[in-house]
């Protein structure tokens, strides 16, 4: 009697060795519920209907799929950073026909930061920005509204390259203004591809009501 690996189809003389067998099919299977391995599948099934209108497919088509470790590998990778809104960006690098062996780089995600930060509507870049700064708050046990004036340099360099506190907070209130400015020359070159300065100057002077909303709230809240 021989006992066969449903997902290899390898075959063992014991039922125990095949219960401790680990086979890559099986081990796909055993992570399917993992965060990273959701991410994955979820990126496989908009590849395939984003580029060629296929309808969504199983994860089995995922598990076998030659695709499979570059789109797991993507997953974890989203995970890593702590990407902002994993689904925006998993269709940010389909539809501008990012080849998968650079979906993880550095350059990518910067590249889909300042779009985001470009486009986000105002509204939802406040309550971004402010989550961020209630997060800060509750990890430095800090009062949150004294983010731009007690964040660290390398922490608030970071948040704003990682797109976690946007150019509509930062330039709209004279706490985010002062620690700009409080910014060597080395560390405004670092961040001035985030900030864009001459875009968003541009951008308040055609958005004046959009400015005047991000004011009052950011008055409000004591920021």
């Amino acid at each position: 009697m021989s006992f066969k690996c449903q997902y290899c189809e390898s075959e063992f003389k014991s039922e125990r060795t095949i219960m401790v067998h680990v086979c890559e099919p099986k081990r796909r299977w055993m992570n399917k519920d993992e965060k990273y391995s959701r991410l994955a599948f979820f990126a496989f099934n908009r590849f395939y209907e984003i580029t060629q209108a296929v309808g969504k497919k199983d994860f089995e088509d995922f598990a076998k799929s030659k695709f499979y470790l570059g789109f797991t590998k993507f997953g974890k990778h989203i995970i890593n950073i702590n990407a902002i809104n994993p689904e925006d960006f998993i269709d940010f690098v389909i539809q501008n026909s990012v080849k998968l062996d650079k979906w993880c780089s550095d350059s990518v995600y910067e590249t889909y930061i300042q779009e985001l930060n470009r486009k986000e509507s105002a509204d939802r870049a406040v309550e971004r920005s402010i989550l961020l700064m209630q997060k800060w708050s509750n990890e430095y046990e800090r009062p949150f509204n004294k983010f731009f004036k007690e964040v660290s340099k390398p922490l608030a360099i970071y948040y704003i390259k990682s797109g976690r506190i946007s150019p509509w907070v930062i330039f709209n209130c004279d706490n985010g203004a002062e620690l700009i400015d409080s910014f060597s020359d080395h560390e405004l070159n670092i961040i001035n591809e985030y900030l864009e300065p001459s875009f968003w100057t541009r951008k308040f002077n055609t958005r004046q009501e959009d400015v005047q909303f991000v004011k009052m709230i950011l008055k409000k809240a004591g920021v």
